[in-house]
């Protein structure tokens, strides 16, 4: 499976979760390294538009795609708890999230709070398998200016 993220040129290769580490994010606290990819490129630029301010999308961005084997385990939420894509989230979310960095697991297929039926994939860099994910390309992020244009 092809799995795409969105960064900065200086972060095209770091695959080490410390963004969201740093920052936290919807399905972890901050202190938790965890990796946010998406299913599509497509959903991956719309995570990156409601996620940055305008300036910060005028900026270089770069899409990075990874191969995940088709071998490895991908583990699933099984209930989602009420209001889970409200913004700003919740804790339920991040509960969950540091749940499965705490079991250990390599993958978690979560729903896209910005469309539904489309899924991220959180991954675990500090699995052992991890080191099978492996940095396929990164070529300049070109989003239409519409997209943009009217963002502070």
């Amino acid at each position: 499976m092809i799995l795409h993220r969105i960064t900065s040129k200086t972060h095209i290769r770091d695959l080490s979760g410390t963004g969201a580490m740093l920052h936290g994010g919807r399905w972890n606290a901050k202190g938790i390294r965890m990796l946010y990819t998406s299913g599509s490129l497509s959903l991956a630029a719309l995570e990156t538009v409601v996620n940055l301010s305008g300036n910060r999308l005028g900026q270089s961005l770069y899409c990075v795609e990874l191969e995940f084997p088709d071998e490895l385990p991908i583990s699933e939420v099984d209930q989602l708890p009420k209001d889970w894509n409200i913004y700003p989230h919740t804790s339920d979310t991040v509960l969950i999230g540091n749940d499965f960095i705490k079991k250990n697991e390599l993958c978690l297929k979560v729903p896209s709070a910005i469309i539904p039926s489309e899924h991220n994939y959180l991954l675990n860099p500090a699995h052992d398998d991890f080191l099978k994910v492996r940095f396929l390309d990164a070529r300049p992020l070109i989003l239409d200016k519409r997209l943009i244009r009217n963002i502070d």
